[in-house]
């Protein structure tokens, strides 16, 4: 809630919160004896679902079954929606959530919702999903969104990291509006590795969202004490180096702790992390300009130094 978001509502039958700001929603699941139970048996805090939205929910997940897919059926309540759902290969669901018409999505017919609930920030939408994932487990995931839910994968890029290298691939839906970095490792020093220890498998890695004005933004968070992560201040000097800035935009930067990324076409990326949640994961605000549709990967070498 320091982050911005509103409790939306409750779950009508289930102890089940339901969070948002923009257009992100962010369930909270303390259902006891339930699937997100036993996820967080095994795994601790994590991430044990997924929702996207689809056209047809059903539809999709005749094309999961057809792929072999696992779909699974939780408990539903009287007059609450079943939302068909597969699981991933870690184990956790993606639910497959139909587009709805206002007052007709499955937050109205599952939640109590609280009509005068306003969000205090200006988080608009979940830019990207980063995952940790065990070193032999990339190509059965890469495989799983592209046969199952049809998303396309970008080429493999290599990460450094101190204690060794990270390699990445990311997978987006056919319309872009969902991304998902995948991350392994080899080295068992590395954060990837120490994230994988912590969930005791494959776990959320970060959670980025988007925002159209980041030193708004973190102001806000600031004053919220969301903790941030400090960036030093030799980074700054390097921007100065390889950039054509004026002093009291350095400043600027620095003040707000915000990493600078451009592309060979001018596009611009800004971008902030918080500290990790319980050392596992941690989330990212940004802002994109001019196309830029990386995810900074100049910047990674910093963030894991200054974590």
């Amino acid at each position: 809630q320091r982050l911005g978001f509103a409790k939306l509502g409750q779950h009508r039958s289930k102890a089940v919160s339901l969070l948002g700001q923009g257009d992100i929603k962010i369930v909270l699941n303390a259902e006891p004896y339930s699937f997100a139970h036993s996820f967080f048996e095994a795994h601790g805090p994590s991430l044990c679902a997924t929702a996207l939205r689809v056209d047809d929910g059903h539809q999709s997940l005749e094309r999961a079954r057809a792929f072999k897919g696992q779909p699974y059926r939780g408990l539903v309540g009287p007059n609450e929606r079943e939302i068909p759902s597969v699981r991933a290969p870690d184990g956790s669901l993606i639910y497959l959530v139909d587009n709805a018409s206002p007052g007709d999505s499955i937050y109205d017919s599952d939640f109590v919702v609280d009509t005068q609930a306003v969000a205090k920030g200006g988080l608009q939408r979940i830019d990207h999903m980063a995952m940790a994932l065990p070193a032999d487990s990339l190509d059965s995931w890469v495989l799983f969104y592209k046969s199952i839910l049809d998303f396309e994968a970008d080429d493999e890029v290599v990460l450094p990291d101190p204690y060794g290298l990270v390699k990445s691939r990311a997978l987006r839906s056919r319309c872009s509006t969902v991304r998902l970095p995948l991350n392994i490792s080899e080295n068992r020093n590395t954060a990837i590795s120490h994230a994988l220890s912590s969930y005791r498998g494959s776990g959320v890695h970060h959670i980025a969202f988007s925002c159209e004005d980041i030193f708004a933004e973190v102001s806000r968070a600031k004053e919220a004490g969301v903790p941030l992560l400090d960036i030093p201040l030799n980074y700054y000097d390097d921007l100065a180096a390889r950039f054509d800035f004026d002093e009291e935009f350095l400043s600027e930067l620095a003040y707000y702790n915000v990493l600078y990324d451009r592309d060979a076409q001018g596009g611009e990326l800004f971008h902030v992390y918080t500290d990790a949640f319980d050392g596992r994961f941690f989330f990212e605000i940004l802002q994109r300009k001019n196309g830029y549709v990386g995810y900074g990967a100049a910047n990674v070498p910093v963030r894991l130094a200054a974590m």
